[in-house]
């Protein structure tokens, strides 16, 4: 057995579908004793912003009570979470980026749907292709109601008990 912690990276997007991605991170890292790093974006309009305080967004009050309750899953799940905050232009290519610098095994990314035929699909395509080299698994939660009422499942070992049973 490997001594190298794996870490699973979920973009926090809408609290929605962080919240799923969170939950089915939270089994996944219970089931491989990974970690779990919530990545916060700050998406900056001008590429100047980036690096500087201006690309530098204060979380806000909702956003802080969506973080407690985010490590409160966590918690149940018996995981270890943290946050991760990136000012970007792009939320997919900073995505990527965060995984590399993580060295994240799992990344959980919300691709927003469009209006355009197949942007979607080549976007995934494209955040696959980045994070192919370093064999890391992409969810999206696609496949889940547009209404979001149906939760995307994953299949996950049961978490062994402490008696060993």
């Amino acid at each position: 057995m490997s001594d190298i912690m794996k870490t699973i990276l979920v973009q926090m997007a809408n609290r929605r579908w962080t919240t799923q991605a969170l939950h089915l991170a939270c089994a996944l890292a219970r089931n491989d004793q990974a970690s779990v790093v919530l990545l916060r974006l700050m998406q900056v309009d001008r590429i100047r912003d980036l690096g500087s305080e201006f690309g530098d967004i204060a979380i806000s009050r909702a956003e802080y009570r969506d973080l407690l309750d985010y490590s409160a899953t966590a918690e149940d799940y018996g995981v270890d979470i943290s946050l991760e905050q990136m000012q970007c232009i792009s939320p997919l290519q900073a995505v990527a980026d965060a995984a590399g610098y993580l060295s994240a095994d799992v990344v959980f990314a919300r691709v927003p749907e469009s209006h355009i035929p197949l942007l979607r699909s080549f976007q995934i395509w494209q955040l696959e292709r980045r994070l192919a080299p370093a064999h890391r698994q992409l969810y999206t939660l696609d496949g889940h109601d547009k209404d979001g009422s149906q939760m995307p499942a994953i299949t996950v070992k049961p978490a062994h008990s402490a008696t060993g049973r």
